[in-house]
């Protein structure tokens, strides 16, 4: 019956992915950190990419004891929130990334900085400019959530987000689309 629902689960799973990258399998470029600037605003379709995000959390806690997964559901569900608007802004050789409410500021030179997760754990955070990637490491709970940014053709961005952790059966990988707003 356990090894039915983890197929049924797993099925799922690789259903709304291929589904979330036929809807957002969009050709772009990396932007530099002068073309991410800017405020932006969810385009995607929140109903669907909650429930694909949702079943590959699913599928990436479904091996684990009930007492971790109970405790690692939350933190992946708070790390995998969909930001209604962000907002990324170049201050003083920093880039400022806000989504909704939680701020991730960082050195443009790539080295890191201490930020603190929506979960409230401390986390390393780094951008680089060569991949556009935001990339936040949790050293407590060995965690970690690589934002990738990517612009389209019709100049919308991309945010392609894995997040990773030993513990899981392997990472909750999305992308979510959003409009320039500005």
């Amino acid at each position: 019956m356990r090894f039915s629902v983890l197929l049924f689960v797993g099925a799922m799973g690789f259903v709304l992915f291929a589904y979330q990258l036929a809807t957002h399998a969009q050709v772009g470029k990396v932007p530099t950190p002068t073309e991410l600037v800017g405020s932006y605003t969810y385009a995607g379709d929140r109903a669907k990419d909650e429930s694909a995000i949702a079943a590959k959390i699913a599928v990436a806690t479904a091996e684990m004891n009930r007492m971790v997964a109970k405790r690692a559901k939350p933190k992946l569900e708070s790390s995998a929130r969909i930001p209604g608007q962000m907002n990324i802004a170049s201050q003083a050789a920093n880039l400022v990334f806000k989504m909704d409410d939680y701020v991730v500021t960082t050195p443009e030179n790539g080295s890191s900085a201490k930020v603190t997760t929506p979960a409230g754990e401390s986390a390393d955070a780094s951008f680089d400019s060569k991949t556009a990637t935001l990339l936040q490491s949790v050293a407590k709970t060995g965690g970690a959530k690589a934002i990738t940014f990517i612009l389209n053709d019709a100049g919308q961005l991309l945010a392609r987000v894995r997040i990773t952790n030993d513990r899981l059966a392997g990472p909750v990988t999305y992308t979510l689309l959003y409009a320039r707003s500005n």
